[in-house]
């Protein structure tokens, strides 16, 4: 099973990172560990940064932790598909781990900076949206088109962005970023409104460029703008709201992939578990249930949307097992 790939990459930062941080690094990991396992360290860097942002109190020194294991995470992020050129072993399954844990490590790692950088309001639930919207259109350009467009400010950009964010707030504290700046603007409104510029150009220019099968893209939109109007009128914990949230990513994006690298035309969106997020918000707007039931509803919605991550994961592992290597972590999800 072969799958073209084509990237179209013009991200003002990628050339000097490539030069200074990923080209040193790519001359001592030795040939023999696999791409896919600096893929799936990366993961875990972002779940620990993730973890260590909700659970241990909040001091500089957490902060610096959860920097180190974002910025860990980016660089695995960097150097997982150079590594898989340069040893030869590019394949379907490379693709499909790099590109679907990117959308399950968004989830990690700007949950886990809005909660570090204690920006946890609608703004923050914001940022998380257009993080979501600009990942998933990107791979809904890929495939229809079947090509990747990354502009100029992109994923790597955000990244970065967050990274010096916490090391600053570790450094002068996350007070700091909520004092006015500019006429009553703190650092987080002004962090949002550079979101909204950049992801605003990657969640339009796919649909410009592409001009077909808009119906999928608009319902990306549609769901992400429910969750957001449910977050604003709601009653549900923000930390939930923000991880149903990015949720959408590996729902639409992922399986954008998904369907992409297994070369099946009928996987598109988790229609089922969209629609019942939309429906649940639009509910909840209109009757006004209490808090509590607004609260259940969300976490059986989040419940249903990881059971169906780990469906399509362990689907996708089953369906390119030929590119599996024997030593691998991912051989146990073959065993029977």
């Amino acid at each position: 099973m072969t799958v073209q790939y084509v990237l179209h990459d013009r991200s003002i930062l990628l050339p000097h990172v490539t030069r200074w941080v990923v080209k040193p690094l790519l001359r001592v990991i030795p040939h023999g560990v696999s791409a896919n396992a600096l893929t799936l360290s990366s993961l875990t860097c972002a779940a620990t940064g993730f973890a260590a942002s909700l659970l241990l109190p909040p001091s500089g020194w957490t902060l610096l932790l959860v920097a180190l294991l974002f910025t860990s995470y980016t660089l695995l992020d960097n150097l997982d598909g150079p590594h898989a050129r340069q040893t030869g072993t590019t394949s379907p399954l490379g693709e499909f781990l790099d590109h679907w844990l990117d959308c399950l490590n968004g989830i990690f790692v700007f949950v886990g900076s809005v909660f570090a950088l204690q920006a946890q309001d609608g703004r923050g639930m914001a940022i998380i949206a257009l993080m979501v919207a600009s990942t998933s259109l990107t791979f809904w350009e890929q495939r229809v088109t079947g090509r990747m467009y990354m502009g100029r400010i992109g994923t790597l950009e955000g990244l970065l962005l967050v990274m010096g964010m916490l090391l600053l707030a570790a450094i002068v504290g996350t007070a700091r970023f909520h004092e006015p700046l500019w006429r009553g603007y703190d650092a987080i409104d002004f962090t949002l409104w550079a979101g909204i510029i950049a992801g605003g150009s990657t969640i339009l220019g796919p649909m410009w460029r592409t001009g077909r099968k808009l119906h999928q893209a608009l319902g990306v939109l549609t769901v992400l703008g429910s969750l957001l109007a449910w977050q604003h009128l709601g009653q549900v914990p923000l930390l939930l709201h923000c991880v149903l949230a990015a949720a959408v990513g590996p729902l639409t994006g992922g399986r954008f992939i998904l369907g992409r690298v297994t070369k099946q035309e009928n996987v598109g969106p988790e229609v089922r578990v969209l629609t019942a997020m939309v429906v649940a918000a639009l509910a909840c707007l209109v009757l006004r249930p209490s808090a509590a039931v607004q609260t259940g509803l969300a976490a059986m919605l989040l419940a249903w949307a990881v059971l169906q991550m780990l469906f399509d994961f362990r689907g996708a592992v089953r369906q390119l097992a030929a590119y599996v290597r024997p030593n691998e972590l991912l051989a146990h999800l073959l065993a029977k």
